[in-house]
């Protein structure tokens, strides 16, 4: 757990500051990640799904003027590896928010919203509004995607089992 969480914050911070340039660092870490997974094929099953909300939920934010990229017609492809990075948080090193739903809710609602305003006073990326509606507004939707985010979790691990 420790290791993921150390990999999962090096993973942020390099593709926050460096961008696209963090990405093969990252992907390297994610393999290496899945290597040692005990569950590997629910591991990316929850990576993808993850990542892929992930992907609409920051697009909707980027369509609604919630968040501002600069010169991106779409959100930028280290913003699309930051989702990985984070789903392969889920069942490691964030494992034991899967005991509460309201701790899942909490946290969702305290930590992502904080780590999306230090990510734009570290990176190209821009708020589009006020920073207490942004952070309301980001803290509600990560606090329900927390919840979900777990729930799936619970449905491929459970899954994989039934199958060994």
């Amino acid at each position: 757990m420790l290791l993921n969480l150390i990999g999962f914050n090096i993973s942020w911070f390099g593709l926050i500051i460096l961008g696209n340039i963090f990405i093969p660092f990252v992907i390297c870490w994610l393999g290496t990640h899945l290597y040692y997974s005990a569950q590997r094929i629910a591991e990316v099953k929850l990576i993808l799904c993850i990542t892929c909300i992930g992907i609409c939920v920051d697009s909707i934010w980027q369509l609604t003027g919630v968040l501002i990229f600069p010169n991106e017609l779409i959100i930028p492809l280290w913003l699309m590896i930051l989702w990985s990075a984070f789903a392969a948080t889920v069942a490691h090193s964030l494992q034991i928010l899967s005991r509460s739903k309201y701790l899942q809710f909490a946290i969702g609602f305290i930590f992502p919203p904080m780590s999306y305003i230090a990510g734009t006073s570290l990176s190209s990326v821009e708020l589009g509004h006020t920073l207490l509606f942004t952070y309301c507004l980001l803290g509600v939707v990560w606090a329900v995607l927390m919840v979900l985010f777990f729930h799936l979790k619970t449905v491929f691990f459970k899954k994989e089992s039934q199958h060994e």
